[in-house]
């Protein structure tokens, strides 16, 4: 429960009670549970939307939901990509030399076109995601569940990989320091993706009219309904683990590790890619 608690006033502007609040070397355990945070604030924005979408236009409701989701996490990984987009395309090789952008307070033009970029991607990629059929929202619905669950396992991916680039003390150090945190990689892994398998299979259900219409669309992958909905929700993981492995390897080949900016960062652009690999899957199949 401690862990759970420290990771949720870790990963968002929520004030946790004093009695919940462990030392630095504990908080480190808390890692395993950033997805589970990502999940509750999946939840807190879908259902916004949800709710907003009620009253205003589908387009409105969507900016609404992302200027939601920046306010529960404080904008930190926004910030983050920031200065990890300043130091990266500064131009410069020298390792100390990008360490020293990205430390700064101030924002380049890289910083600025990629909060522009970030937030011009994710509010089309959902709006689409809307678009491609009003008869199957669940699967959207699911999709914005999963988009910050599968930004923080990310974070605990690169936590877990890589080392911290900082020769000197820095926040994320808690973390990269951390003996054992290859084991919160593993159950975090384990239990985000077999949350995401099966609610992409116990959304099909919902959807069990349209059964015959996937078998006849799809009839290589199985005679089992289910089946298909399996095989797009592997692809769906499998295609997001690829795109993860180039975008962490990019933007910690020069300064041969991670630093804080680089893990909220990349938080921030696997959420977006998120988005887009189930765009293509959900488009692709027609489901």
């Amino acid at each position: 429960m401690n862990g759970l608690m420290n990771a949720l006033g870790f990963l968002t502007i929520i004030r946790i009670p004093g009695k919940y609040i462990q030392s630095k070397e504990k908080v480190a355990d808390s890692l395993v549970y950033f997805p589970l945070i990502g999940l509750f604030i999946g939840a807190t924005v879908s259902g916004f939307h949800f709710i907003s979408n009620l009253a205003m236009p589908v387009f409105l409701s969507i900016i609404l939901i992302i200027i939601l989701q920046t306010i529960i996490t404080g904008g930190a990984h926004i910030d983050g990509l920031c200065d990890m987009c300043d130091g990266t395309f500064s131009g410069r090789s020298d390792k100390k030399k990008i360490l020293e952008i990205m430390g700064k307070s101030d924002i380049g033009v890289f910083g600025v076109l990629a909060i522009i970029f970030l937030l011009m991607l994710k509010i089309s990629l959902i709006y689409y995601l809307w678009k491609i059929d009003p008869s199957n929202i669940i699967f959207f619905y699911m999709t914005i569940l999963f988009m910050p669950a599968f930004g923080r396992w990310s974070m605990v991916y690169l936590i877990g990989r890589y080392n911290n680039a900082h020769a000197g003390g820095s926040l994320a150090r808690i973390f990269t320091d951390k003996k054992n945190k290859k084991k919160g990689l593993y159950i975090s892994s384990i239990y985000i993706f077999i949350l995401f398998i099966s609610g992409y299979i116990i959304t099909g259900f919902f959807l069990s009219d349209k059964a015959d219409t996937i078998l006849a669309n799809n009839s290589f992958l199985s005679l089992w309904p289910a089946a298909n909905l399996l095989t797009m929700a592997l692809s769906v993981i499998a295609i997001f683990f690829i795109l993860l492995l180039f975008i962490s390897w990019f933007f910690t080949r020069r300064i041969k590790g991670i630093t804080g900016d680089i893990i909220g960062g990349t938080s921030e652009i696997m959420e977006v890619l998120f988005l887009f690999v189930n765009f293509i899957i959900l488009k692709f199949l027609q489901i």
